[in-house]
């Protein structure tokens, strides 16, 4: 009489996906690295950072290939890429909106001194464009120190837990220390990264037709999450597809 099927992994293991790294939880419970990894990859679940994000290292991000940024960083390329897609920096080169925009010589004066998405709106193009020719260009975004104690608003508040801190502190001029006590002062979890999404072959269709995080705010997920499914299939991001104009 054969065997009855056992579960792919123990419970306990698949609650600790993504909280502990893949090669520690191999060690814990007896298995294969390579067993882990798969199962966590199979789910979209990231794989847990033990890197320290330093102002220097996340300044890299965006402004050179990812693999580059890496090895810079001294963290692994993956580690690099999902750091860069969940704090929704474009990736290194340029869009086919960048590539048509003519940036001239007082628009560049400008990068920096005032919000990525008030110049953006100023310019008639999306804040993506603006950010990546900023970081290429090694200017920090604009932090104004008089606003970081601002009042909150209401629309402020409402991104709480809905997107990433990193996203809120740049949204609103503050720190993302800031945010995080504010939002842990109103009892508000912080934002899952790891949205579980059911992958539907009408979702799918959508990968690559439009920026990830316009996907991402319809589906309701993570930027990071959309960026690594599509990555997985092969599909170029939305503007790098010679099919995309």
């Amino acid at each position: 009489m054969p065997a009855e099927k056992k579960s792919e992994l123990p419970n306990k293991l698949m609650g600790q996906l993504g909280k502990k790294s893949d090669r520690d939880l191999a060690a814990e419970f007896n298995l294969s690295t390579y067993k882990v990894r798969a199962a966590r990859i199979k789910r979209s679940i990231l794989a847990f950072q033990y890197v320290s994000w330093t102002t220097e290292k996340l300044a890299l991000l965006g402004t050179m290939p990812d693999k580059q940024a890496a090895r810079l960083a001294g963290v692994a390329t993956s580690s690099a890429f999902m750091k860069r897609v969940s704090t929704g920096i474009p990736p290194f080169g340029k869009s086919s909106e960048d590539a048509k925009f003519q940036w001239k010589a007082a628009h560049l004066r400008s990068l920096g001194k005032v919000p990525d998405e008030t110049l953006a709106e100023e310019l008639g193009i999306s804040s993506s464009v603006v950010t990546a020719k900023r970081n290429s260009m090694g200017i920090m975004a604009s932090r104004p120190v008089k606003e970081i104690r601002k009042p909150w608003k209401k629309q402020d508040l409402a991104m709480l837990g809905k997107k990433p801190d990193t996203i809120v502190a740049a949204k609103t001029g503050r720190g993302r220390r800031h945010v995080r006590a504010k939002r842990e002062s109103l009892g508000i979890p912080p934002f899952q990264l790891h949205t579980t999404i059911r992958w539907t072959q009408k979702t799918i269709k959508k990968l690559g037709t439009m920026p990830d995080h316009e996907l991402a705010k319809e589906l309701g997920a993570a930027v990071g999450t959309v960026a690594l499914h599509r990555r997985r299939l092969g599909i170029p991001a939305y503007g790098r597809n010679p099919k995309t104009k």
